[in-house]
């Protein structure tokens, strides 16, 4: 326990501690990326930003002044997140190409700035800090929900990330703020966040289609064993490819209303798709995105 509270503002954070930090979360962020199964709590970290909060805000809150922990946050992520991908350049195939998901990074990264700045205030034990605070546990709350309902359509899928996220929240409320009333404060916000994701996750109808036309109408010929890799999306689903009658089929599933990207690896070629539910046209719609 005595740990926590010194982690959570007893901390001399040095700008060495923070770039150590950052190399250390981007290597194995990039790592992960390479060999944690799809699906796994390992590969969230690739692909979601949920681990990320943690190592921000032991930033924000070890340090001594607003515009220290917004510089500090932001060189967090400027080393970090780029290093995900030139640690992985000479291991895949896209090579530099890599570099393609990265400007979503960089926007984020230059939001950290300003969202740092704020988020310094969590550490005044004020009403508004419980209100700034429950920007990361609402975000925790709803995306520990949607993760949970993917737990139970294919356990133990996400398990871990799941544990993290709520264990997270209990963690800030008791150890970043001080009184009853801002952690109530804190509480009553996060638990209202956590109903809206119930009902989001619940909102929309499951899908799944099952094709072998998709490769055809591209032009797509395999070579070697296809694999499908870097799948990801808002809300469950996933991503299936296997030979039925001497022709690949795609197998894929999502929820209506949400989006969801995947790759296809045949040897040394990639295929990046894209698919979602088209209401218009009351069908599910593939797109090669390069």
């Amino acid at each position: 326990m005595n740990k926590l509270k010194k982690l959570f503002g007893k901390i001399n954070f040095t700008w060495e501690k923070v770039i150590i930090l950052s190399v250390i979360m981007g290597a194995w962020t990039a790592l992960m990326a390479m060999i944690a199964p799809e699906g796994s709590s390992f590969k969230d970290i690739t692909i979601y930003p949920e681990w990320w909060v943690l190592p921000a805000i032991i930033i924000i809150v070890n340090s001594k002044k607003p515009l220290e922990a917004a510089l500090k946050t932001f060189v967090f992520f400027l080393i970090s997140q780029p290093l995900v991908y030139l640690i992985q350049v000479p291991f895949n195939s896209m090579g530099w190409g890599l570099f393609q998901y990265y400007p979503c990074w960089l926007v984020a990264t230059i939001l950290t700035f300003p969202g740092a700045y704020l988020g310094w205030f969590i550490k005044k034990d004020k009403w508004y800090s419980a209100c700034i605070l429950s920007v990361m546990t609402g975000f925790l709350a709803v995306s520990g929900v949607m993760y949970l309902k993917a737990f139970f359509e294919n356990p133990p899928a996400h398990l871990l990330t799941i544990i993290y996220c709520f264990a997270s929240i209990i963690v800030y409320m008791f150890f970043i703020l001080k009184s009853i009333k801002t952690r109530v404060i804190l509480g009553v916000i996060t638990v209202g966040a956590m109903i809206v994701g119930i009902f989001v996750s619940a909102g929309g109808e499951p899908f799944e289609v099952i094709s072998n036309t998709v490769f055809t109408e591209n032009d797509i010929v395999f070579v070697d064993e296809p694999k499908i890799t870097n799948w990801s999306g808002n809300g469950s689903g996933k991503a299936e490819i296997y030979k039925a009658n001497d022709s690949w089929v795609l197998k894929i599933s999502g929820v209506n209303g949400n989006q969801y990207h995947f790759t296809i690896v045949d040897g040394e070629k990639e295929y990046q798709f894209e698919y979602q539910f088209d209401k218009d046209q009351n069908t599910v719609v593939v797109k090669l995105v390069q």
